[in-house]
Protein backbone atom coordinates (compact mmCIF):
# COMPACT_ATOMS: atom_id res chain seq x y z
CA UNK A 1 0.00 0.00 0.00
CA UNK A 2 1.53 3.45 -0.81
CA UNK A 3 2.14 5.79 2.27
CA UNK A 4 -0.24 8.81 2.93
CA UNK A 5 0.49 12.59 3.75
CA UNK A 6 -0.55 14.39 6.28
CA UNK A 7 -4.13 16.01 5.42
CA UNK A 8 -5.06 13.43 2.88
CA UNK A 9 -8.57 12.53 2.78
CA UNK A 10 -9.26 8.89 3.59
CA UNK A 11 -12.23 6.42 4.03
CA UNK A 12 -11.86 3.70 6.26
CA UNK A 13 -12.05 -0.33 5.09
CA UNK A 14 -12.76 -1.79 7.93
CA UNK A 15 -15.27 -2.04 10.66
CA UNK A 16 -12.91 -2.65 13.78
CA UNK A 17 -13.22 0.50 14.90
CA UNK A 18 -17.13 0.59 15.02
CA UNK A 19 -16.58 0.79 19.18
CA UNK A 20 -15.34 4.58 18.57
CA UNK A 21 -18.04 5.75 16.67
CA UNK A 22 -16.58 5.28 13.11
CA UNK A 23 -17.39 2.46 11.08
CA UNK A 24 -17.05 0.90 7.71
CA UNK A 25 -17.27 4.33 4.70
CA UNK A 26 -16.19 6.74 7.47
CA UNK A 27 -14.02 9.68 5.68
CA UNK A 28 -11.05 11.40 7.75
CA UNK A 29 -8.19 13.27 7.42
CA UNK A 30 -4.89 12.37 8.78
CA UNK A 31 -3.68 14.74 11.14
CA UNK A 32 0.14 12.88 11.88
CA UNK A 33 1.88 10.44 9.62
CA UNK A 34 3.65 7.81 12.21
CA UNK A 35 6.10 6.14 9.62
CA UNK A 36 5.28 3.54 7.42
CA UNK A 37 2.65 1.91 9.46
CA UNK A 38 0.17 4.36 11.41
CA UNK A 39 -1.66 7.06 10.77
CA UNK A 40 -3.36 9.35 13.25
CA UNK A 41 -7.00 10.35 12.03
CA UNK A 42 -9.64 12.90 12.49
CA UNK A 43 -13.32 11.46 11.69
CA UNK A 44 -15.69 14.45 11.63
CA UNK A 45 -19.38 15.10 10.53
CA UNK A 46 -20.86 16.71 7.69
CA UNK A 47 -20.80 19.86 10.20
CA UNK A 48 -17.05 19.97 10.89
CA UNK A 49 -17.64 18.62 15.12
CA UNK A 50 -15.65 15.54 15.78
CA UNK A 51 -16.56 11.95 16.27
CA UNK A 52 -13.85 10.34 17.02
CA UNK A 53 -9.81 10.79 17.06
CA UNK A 54 -7.41 7.95 17.00
CA UNK A 55 -4.48 5.89 15.39
CA UNK A 56 -5.09 3.48 12.70
CA UNK A 57 -3.08 1.35 10.98
CA UNK A 58 -2.43 1.80 6.89
CA UNK A 59 -4.00 -1.29 5.68
CA UNK A 60 -7.34 0.16 7.61
CA UNK A 61 -7.83 2.91 5.43
CA UNK A 62 -7.68 4.26 1.74
CA UNK A 63 -7.28 7.33 0.07
CA UNK A 64 -10.60 9.21 -0.61
CA UNK A 65 -11.93 10.40 -3.89
CA UNK A 66 -15.68 12.02 -4.30
CA UNK A 67 -17.69 10.45 -6.42
CA UNK A 68 -17.63 12.20 -10.45
CA UNK A 69 -21.16 13.79 -11.68
CA UNK A 70 -20.88 11.54 -14.05
CA UNK A 71 -20.58 8.52 -11.32
CA UNK A 72 -23.74 10.42 -9.37
CA UNK A 73 -25.64 10.99 -12.82
CA UNK A 74 -25.59 7.45 -13.67
CA UNK A 75 -26.76 6.61 -10.59
CA UNK A 76 -29.97 9.11 -10.26
CA UNK A 77 -32.97 7.92 -12.71
CA UNK A 78 -33.40 10.83 -15.32
CA UNK A 79 -36.69 11.27 -15.21
CA UNK A 80 -36.95 12.37 -18.62
CA UNK A 81 -36.42 8.88 -19.74
CA UNK A 82 -39.71 7.43 -18.18
CA UNK A 83 -42.48 6.10 -20.55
Amino acid sequence: MMLLEQYSVIQLITDRYQDRGVSIGAIGIILEVYGDEAYEVEFSREDGTTIAWFAVHQNDVKPYSEPSLDTVSQQVPNPSLSI
